[in-house]
């Protein structure tokens, strides 16, 4: 079973869309022209998507996933997050990689290029939350975590990890402590990778009304950047049932994170690749609506984003598409004419 993100968010719908309403009037940019410059224009042939756990759980032949890696490169995708493993209810990673060390050999022998990521999923426990299971106040998880990683790596050879902890409330200490423990343990030669969560759009004195929302202060994302090599941006599963909203937001997530990224850079000299995930999943939750949530409105989100006076288009380093088992020649197609301008 492929595992979905989540992003715990089941009733505040009607919270986000005055949010959204707020943001738009007070900055009085809805109405301004759409676009200036294509995806084209933005894209730096760096781009990353979300792989099955079938690929590293299942047998492939060396021609089928050379087949693989030859799409992905023609498609620009230099950063593959293959999904490997899961902190179960039993405090245990699930054995869902038997075929890793394979799978890694003969993709990165056919595309070089392409650089392969173990993607482990963490159920963080937090209070409020019914979900999760992995305390990282306790430094025996973290330790836990840190060791099973460089495992991954050591044993398959992939070129870094790639975590989805969810879910990470603004200020997370714990989050920050295993980072700093896998940078530590796994050294510069390999990548550190994080997906994470919206950015809240409001003033910092404004709180947050539920705490599902789990939006991130600028603050805090300059404090993951200084950590990681990478930061994936999960804008999707918002519960908005418009294109045209989620466009909208997926474009205000793009200025605020751009720029929270660059002041990192400029303070401290933080360097971190950063892309926007945009959705191609068909799977319709209380928290995803297809028909408003896919690679078209998120594309086009990215774009204005990115045309934005005020955003840092610089620090965006390309997109990331999940899932790759949803996306049909269709969704590449859109893709393709959107971001690669072909």
């Amino acid at each position: 079973m492929n595992p979905r993100h989540q992003t715990f968010n089941r009733t505040f719908v009607p919270i986000l869309l005055l949010l959204l309403s707020l943001v738009a009037v007070a900055r009085a940019c809805v109405f301004r022209p759409a676009t200036t410059f294509p995806g084209s224009y933005f894209n730096h042939g760096a781009n990353a998507v979300w792989l099955g756990v079938e690929w590293l759980d299942q047998p492939h032949g060396d021609d089928e996933i050379t087949r693989l890696a030859n799409d992905l490169a023609r498609r620009q995708i230099r950063y593959v997050f293959a999904y490997t493993s899961y902190w179960k209810s039993n405090d245990q990673f699930n054995s869902t990689y038997s075929h890793a060390s394979e799978f890694v050999r003969a993709l990165k022998s056919a595309q070089p290029e392409i650089k392969v990521e173990a993607w482990i999923g963490l159920p963080l426990k937090h209070a409020g939350s019914t979900n999760g299971n992995v305390d990282l106040t306790d430094s025996a998880s973290r330790q836990k975590i840190v060791a099973f990683s460089r495992e991954l790596i050591a044993q398959n050879r992939f070129d870094g990890i790639h975590l989805d902890a969810e879910p990470i409330p603004d200020g997370d200490s714990g989050v920050l402590a295993l980072l700093d423990e896998l940078r530590a343990a796994l050294g510069p030669a390999s990548i550190l990778s994080i997906s994470t969560v919206r950015y809240w759009l409001l003033p910092l004195n404004v709180p947050e009304p539920l705490p599902s929302l789990s939006g991130w202060s600028g603050r805090y994302y300059r404090e993951v950047a200084r950590r990681v090599n990478q930061i994936a941006v999960l804008t999707y599963d918002t519960g908005l049932t418009s294109a045209w909203l989620y466009r909208e937001w997926t474009r205000f997530q793009v200025i605020d994170i751009s720029r929270a990224l660059d002041n990192a850079r400029a303070l401290d000299g933080s360097r971190v690749e950063l892309f926007f995930g945009v959705p191609t999943s068909e799977e319709k939750t209380s928290t995803h609506t297809p028909s408003a949530e896919n690679i078209a409105s998120g594309l086009q989100g990215v774009v204005d984003g990115l045309n934005d006076a005020d955003a840092r288009a610089s620090s965006v380093s390309g997109i990331a598409i999940y899932p790759y088992w949803e996306t049909d020649s269709a969704k590449w197609a859109t893709y393709e004419s959107l971001w690669l301008g072909r």
